[in-house]
């Protein structure tokens, strides 16, 4: 029972988070340049399959209680790219708008801290290291 109850969860959650981070709105989110992959992710998703891999106890009682809904869900969301079950890059939803402000992002230095998820690209790839 307790497996159907977590199934019926990870469900419900994987489609805002999906919408959440897919497309144009992946864009846009953050990313802490100084933070290991997946510290602190509350949901892991493997992009490749659209599946929910891991989903924190307290994350699923939040949906479970209605707390967090699609819309409402706050917090930090683990990718994996390479579906080895690890996150490859964390990113948060955060705030009305589902990101940190644009002037906070574009505030610090580049390749340091909490930065635009297309700049941690860049920071990735060596374009903005130095």
């Amino acid at each position: 029972m307790r497996n159907n109850h977590r199934a019926a969860i990870v469900a419900t959650a994987i489609g805002s988070v999906l919408a959440l981070s897919a497309g144009s709105a992946f864009a846009h989110q953050c990313v802490n340049v100084n933070k290991r992959p997946g510290a602190g992710a509350q949901v892991l998703i493997d992009v490749n399959t659209e599946a929910v891999t891991f989903l924190t106890e307290g994350a699923a009682r939040r949906f479970a209680s209605g707390v967090a809904t699609e819309e409402t869900f706050r917090g930090l969301i683990g990718l994996d790219f390479d579906s080895d079950g690890k996150a490859d890059l964390t990113t948060y939803i955060v705030g009305k708008a589902g990101e940190i402000p644009v002037r906070a992002q574009q505030a610090g230095a580049a390749c340091h801290g909490i930065v635009n998820i297309e700049a941690y690209f860049g920071c990735v790839s060596g374009e903005l290291a130095g």
